[in-house]
């Protein structure tokens, strides 16, 4: 077959050419496919181009099973070709078996990613010539595993051939002539001790939260001879997360900074600074624009994310298939990192200064946090304490399922750990008193919200508090102050990863006068060191503020 006549090479050159619009990671992954060809022999590479057309043929014999298309074939679109022949031709010349064994696919919503997924689910059932093939549609729930699931059964249910090949039941699918099976996968359901899958499609990537989960099923692929771990997923808001460090070490092969063979990586995403009402930016994050997704529907959003500024950033993660943890949260990662800002502290250096603290209580079985501000020549430095109980289950249990860093935090000294399921005050206590003996402790500012019987204790000992309210009369100038001393690069908080991590999960509330606080319920995540950074910084800059008019009132 000539070059440009095979449908992945095509599309290839489609890309690059400029006929088909794309962004930049989809245009490398062209690029790579295309430089491959010449000198993937070189590393024992080749390309089946066969293999990679017959599961693009078998997406024929398989139909649509719901919305408008239903009953018609699954033919694959172009960029749907491309990443299934890549996938599928691409082989190993010592083994002759597939040489992609990761593939990492993040495209916007509503682009026939399930749909799309219950034709690799199948075809290795069937075709692979793997002795008990094992498929697993894996989710964070039930329910959302069940979306593939439940295709899969569709499909098979409305092919006369898969009928005869396939036995659909409630909760499994068979395929007795190669004994193989395919099922349910997830977090809240059934255990992932004991599987053997060769292959197993993630949904929704972005959601999930479990690191055990997911290293329990990707080790668990180990003693098969080519299995695949496909991952399909919509941006997320949290680059920090497990879809995120994926989709960071994705933009590294493609990019060439990291050579993986065994990594697919199709991201189909405008560049961040794009025109989100640029149809051109549309058509980046949804290679099925036009086709499965209307382009009057995304107008809809558009004009409407357009004049409710807060549906911007859902816009660009659904629509444009950007990560938003920039737009969607108060103060971007980036920002907080930039300059000195992440620089070590000496914190030796700063006692015996004014300090003013903020100390956020919030829920004890969480975290809590006190955040130390201390202004020197223009700067203010913060130290962060950071608390969390371990929980009724122990601190690794928590870990696990909740956040598996906090292990790390914990051991490098970011995160104190309480004995029990709350939140010990007696502890917080004797932290303060510490921050008392090596600053010049001006001011502890608190919500008075569910500290009323540690703020009367802490009263006793005589420590200077002042309650602070998270309404926007109290929130909005400490706020804006954080966000222009970002900006500035007057702030130095030492690169703790916790507090950074809170702050990155703050929600900006802004009402119709332009003032600001953060909001508890739309934000992504913990935040009390976030909050508890707002006050200290706040009180810091007011009293500061107070001593600098004091002077000039002298001279």
């Amino acid at each position: 077959m000539a070059r440009d006549e095979h449908p992945v090479t095509a599309y290839a050159d489609d890309v690059l050419s400029g006929k088909i619009v794309a962004g930049t990671l989809v245009r490398m992954a062209c690029e790579r496919h295309l430089m491959d060809l010449e000198t993937g022999k070189d590393r024992g590479l080749f390309f089946d181009e066969e293999a990679a057309l017959r599961p693009i043929r078998f997406g024929g014999l398989l139909q649509h099973s719901v919305g408008p298309m239903a009953g018609k074939p699954l033919t694959l679109e172009p960029w749907q070709q491309f990443r299934m022949g890549s996938i599928f031709g691409w082989k190993r010349e010592d083994t002759g078996l597939r040489r992609f064994t990761t593939c990492y696919n993040q495209i916007g919503k509503k682009n026939g990613k399930t749909t799309e997924t219950a034709l690799p689910m199948i075809y290795t059932q069937l075709f692979d010539g793997e002795a008990a093939p094992q498929g697993y549609c894996a989710a964070t729930t039930r329910d959302q595993a069940g979306l593939l699931f439940k295709e899969v059964k569709r499909m098979i249910k409305r092919s006369a051939f898969l009928s005869q090949m396939m036995n659909v039941w409630r909760t499994s699918i068979e395929t007795p002539r190669f004994d193989g099976s395919i099922s349910c996968l997830s977090r809240d359901g059934d255990s992932s001790d004991g599987i053997n899958p060769s292959f197993i499609a993630r949904d929704e990537m972005h959601r999930w939260t479990d690191r055990e989960l997911e290293e329990t099923i990707v080790e668990s692929m180990a003693a098969r001879a080519q299995p695949i771990d496909w991952i399909i997923t919509t941006a997320g808001h949290d680059r920090a997360s497990l879809c995120g460090e994926i989709r960071g070490y994705a933009e590294s092969v493609l990019r060439g900074a990291v050579q993986d063979d065994a990594f697919f990586g199709y991201v189909a995403e405008p560049h961040p600074d794009c025109d989100p009402l640029d149809p051109t930016a549309w058509a980046m994050g949804n290679p099925n624009l036009g086709v499965s997704k209307p382009l009057a529907f995304v107008q809809e959003k558009a004009t409407k994310a357009q004049m409710i500024a807060g549906r911007m950033p859902n816009f660009k993660r659904f629509h444009l298939n950007l990560w938003t943890e920039g737009a969607e949260t108060w103060i971007d990662r980036d920002s907080w990192d930039a300059g000195l800002a992440a620089a070590p502290i000496d914190i030796r250096k700063l006692f015996g200064r004014p300090a003013w603290v903020g100390l956020d209580l919030s829920n004890k079985i969480d975290t809590t946090a006190i955040v130390v501000a201390v202004p020197v020549d223009g700067v203010i430095y913060l130290i962060a304490y950071t608390f969390l109980p371990e929980g009724p289950k122990g601190f690794i249990k928590r870990a696990q399922s909740e956040k598996r860093e906090f292990v790390a935090w914990r051991d490098q000294g970011w995160l104190e750990v309480h004995a029990g399921g709350v939140i010990d005050e007696d502890q917080i206590a004797e932290r303060l008193e510490w921050i008392r003996a090596k600053f010049d402790l001006r001011e502890v500012a608190y919500d008075p919200w569910g500290m009323k019987n540690l703020a009367k204790r802490l009263d006793q000992r005589r420590f200077p508090m002042v309650e602070h309210r998270q309404g926007y009369a109290s929130m909005s100038e400490p706020m804006k102050r954080v966000e222009e001393r970002v900006v500035q690069g007057t702030i130095r908080h030492g690169g703790n990863p916790v507090l950074a991590w809170q702050v990155g999960n703050v929600h900006r509330d802004e009402d119709a006068a332009e003032n600001v606080k953060p909001n508890k319920k739309k934000s992504s995540g913990r935040i009390d060191a976030g909050v508890a950074m707002i006050m200290a910084v706040g009180r810091a800059e007011a009293q500061e503020g107070k001593r600098k008019a004091r002077e000039v009132e002298v001279v």
